[in-house]
C-alpha cells in the first residue's frame, strides 16, 4: 500500500464533515465544510489480489487505507457527520462480532460464471430485468458470487451472520451497526428496485436466507455512531454521527445534477451517462441499467460503454504512441477534419453493454482507404465516443430523462478538445463542474442533509459551480451528423456478425 497523498484546499478551514469514497484501487478521505467546499482530499493506492478470474481484496486493506487517509487529512477538532460511498457489487461474509470471515470478492471478480448461468435457468431474464433493473444475469452480481461460496464454500456460508457490500461492511466497522440502503443494494440481482426490498424469488434460485441480508434503511439516515474501538484505530474522536451514503455512480448525479434536465457523464477507464428519472422504462430490448436513486422516489438509468480512456491507452500502446500521454493523442487528433473523412471507429473492445447487451460485440475501423492518415484513426476514436454519448442520450430521452445538459466528469473531461467535440456532436451544452470529486460530494450532502447541517433536499451553492462550459459549435453539425449516422448503420450491420462470432478479448 502507498503512502497518502494529501492536498490542501482551503488551508486554515475547519472542516466539520469527512467521507470515505472507497475504489476498486484507491480510497479516498476528503474533508467538507457544511456549505459543501472541499477543504482536504487524501488518497492512498491499493492492489487487489488477482488470480486468472478471481480478484480479492483483504478486507482490512481498506481499513488500513482508511487510517492511512485519515492521518494524512490533519483532522479538525469538531467532526460533525461522517459519510460513505462504495463501489457496487464487492460482497463480504462476515460472523456475529462483524469479522470478515474470508477475502471480499471484488466487483471485477469472474469466478461465478457457472452460478450466474444456473440462475439463467430458473428466473426468467425479463422478470429479472424489470424486477432488479440489471440487464442481465452475470457473474458480477453479489446473488451469483453468494451462490458460488454456497456450493464452493459451505463453511463460509454456515459461519457467516450477514453478507455485506463494501459500504455496508464499512459502516459495521465505524459504528458496529449491521445496515444497507437501497442505492447500494440496487445492483445485488437480490433487490427488487419497484419495492424497495429484498426480492425473494431471487434469493431462493441461489439457495440464501433472507437472514443473511442486512436491514435496509434510507440513503442518509443516521447508521449509528463512530464507536470507541473504530475511533481509536482511525485518530478519531467517538460518537461522531455516521450516515448511509449511495453507491458511487448515484452519489455523483445526486451532487451535480442539481440543474433540472442534467445527465453526469463519467468518462474514465469506461463511459457511462447517468441521469434520474421518477419513471423508469424496462426496455426488453436496449435494457439500460436501472438503479434506485438516494433520492426517494427516484432511479437512475446509466447506459454503459466497457471502453472509454481504456481505448486511449490501447490505442496509444499499440499505434505507434507507446510512452506517450493523452495530450500527444489530442495533438494528432487535431490534424484530421471532423467525421475524419469518412474514417469511423466503433468502441467495443471489449464487449457492448448498451445500445444492446452483446459479449461478442468486438471493435474496429471503417471506412480506411489509401489517402487516410493516422490522424483521422486518432480522431475517429475520439469521435466514437462522441457518437456514443448521443446514443447514450438518446436512450436516456426514451427513459423520459430529457437531458439538454451534460455534466462532465472524469479523465476524458480534462481535454477541452475531446470535451469540445462531444459537445458538438451531440448538440448539447457540456458542462465541466468545479467539483472534482463527485462521488464524495454526493456523501458528504446525504450525511449533511442527515445531520441536519443541510436543508434536506436544497443544495448548497459550491455544487453549483462550473470551470468550464462548451457550448456546441453549428459549423461541424452537418460533419459529425453523418459520422454519426455511419456509426449506427455500422451497428446495426454487425449485429448478425457478433451472433456468430466467438470472440476473445
Amino acid at each position: 500500500m502507498m503512502q497518502a497523498q494529501r492536498t490542501i484546499y482551503l488551508p486554515a478551514t475547519e472542516g466539520t464533515i469527512l467521507t470515505f469514497d472507497v475504489g476498486t484501487s484507491a480510497l479516498k478521505a476528503a474533508l467538507f465544510t457544511p456549505e459543501l467546499e472541499l477543504v482536504a482530499l487524501a488518497s492512498v493506492a491499493y492492489q487487489a489480489r488477482t488470480d486468472q478470474s478471481l480478484v480479492e481484496m483483504e478486507p482490512g486493506d481498506y481499513l488500513a487505507a482508511m487510517k492511512e487517509c485519515v492521518a494524512a487529512l490533519g483532522m479538525p477538532r469538531k467532526l460533525l457527520a461522517i459519510g460513505i460511498t462504495t463501489q457496487g457489487e464487492t460482497l463480504i461474509p462476515v460472523g456475529k462480532a462483524g469479522e470478515p470471515l474470508r477475502r471480499a470478492i471484488v466487483w471485477l471478480d469472474a469466478r461465478a460464471l457457472r452460478q450466474a448461468e444456473e440462475l439463467s435457468h430458473t428466473l426468467d431474464a425479463d422478470v429479472f430485468y424489470q424486477t432488479t433493473g440489471m440487464p442481465e444475469i452475470n457473474g458480477a452480481l453479489p446473488l451469483a458470487k453468494a451462490m458460488w461460496l454456497r456450493q464452493n464454500e459451505p463453511d463460509v456460508l454456515e459461519c457467516t451472520h450477514k453478507l455485506l457490500l463494501l459500504e455496508d461492511y464499512i459502516r459495521l466497522f465505524l459504528t458496529g451497526v449491521s445496515a444497507t440502503h437501497a442505492s447500494l443494494a440496487t445492483s445485488t440481482g437480490w433487490f427488487d428496485i419497484r419495492t424497495g426490498d429484498y426480492w425473494q424469488a431471487a434469493l431462493d434460485a441461489a439457495g440464501l436466507s433472507r437472514a443473511l441480508l442486512p436491514e435496509v434503511l434510507p440513503c442518509g439516515a443516521p447508521a449509528g455512531t463512530l464507536g470507541t474501538q473504530a475511533a481509536r484505530y482511525l485518530g478519531l474522536r467517538a460518537g461522531v454521527p455516521v450516515f448511509t451514503g449511495a453507491m458511487d455512480q448515484t452519489a455523483a448525479v445526486l451532487a451535480l445534477c442539481t440543474r433540472e434536465n442534467a445527465a453526469v457523464e463519467t468518462l474514465g477507464t469506461a463511459h457511462v451517462v447517468a441521469a434520474a428519472t421518477s419513471k423508469p422504462v424496462f426496455d426488453l430490448v436496449r435494457r439500460v441499467t436501472i438503479y434506485r436513486h438516494a433520492l426517494e422516489g427516484q432511479f437512475v438509468c446509466l447506459p454503459i460503454g466497457n471502453t472509454g480512456g481504456m481505448a486511449l491507452t490501447w490505442f496509444l500502446r499499440e499505434f505507434g504512441m507507446r510512452g506517450e500521454d493523452y495530450a500527444a493523442l489530442d495533438r494528432l487528433a487535431q490534424e484530421a477534419a471532423p467525421a475524419c473523412n469518412g474514417v469511423t471507429f466503433l468502441p467495443y473492445l471489449c464487449g457492448c453493454v448498451n445500445p444492446e447487451p452483446i459479449h461478442n460485440a468486438r471493435a474496429g475501423f471503417f471506412g480506411a482507404g489509401l489517402s487516410s492518415t493516422r490522424a483521422e484513426f486518432a480522431r475517429a476514436l475520439l469521435e466514437s465516443v462522441g457518437y456514443e454519448l448521443r446514443l447514450f442520450l438518446e436512450l436516456l430521452r426514451e427513459q423520459g430523462c430529457e437531458a439538454t445538459t451534460v455534466c462532465a466528469i472524469g479523465g476524458g473531461a480534462k481535454s477541452a478538445l475531446w470535451t469540445q467535440m462531444r459537445a458538438d456532436i451531440t448538440g448539447r451544452e457540456l458542462i465541466v463542474p468545479a467539483v472534482t470529486e463527485a462521488a464524495s460530494v454526493g456523501a458528504a450532502l446525504l450525511a449533511a442533509w442527515g445531520a441536519g447541517l443541510v436543508p434536506r433536499g436544497e443544495y448548497p451553492a459550491a455544487l453549483s459551480r462550473t470551470r468550464a462550459v462548451l457550448q456546441p459549435n453549428p459549423d461541424t453539425t452537418a460533419a459529425y451528423a453523418g459520422g454519426y449516422r455511419r456509426f449506427t448503420v455500422l451497428f446495426e450491420a454487425l449485429k448478425s456478425v457478433y451472433d456468430k462470432e466467438e470472440c476473445s478479448v
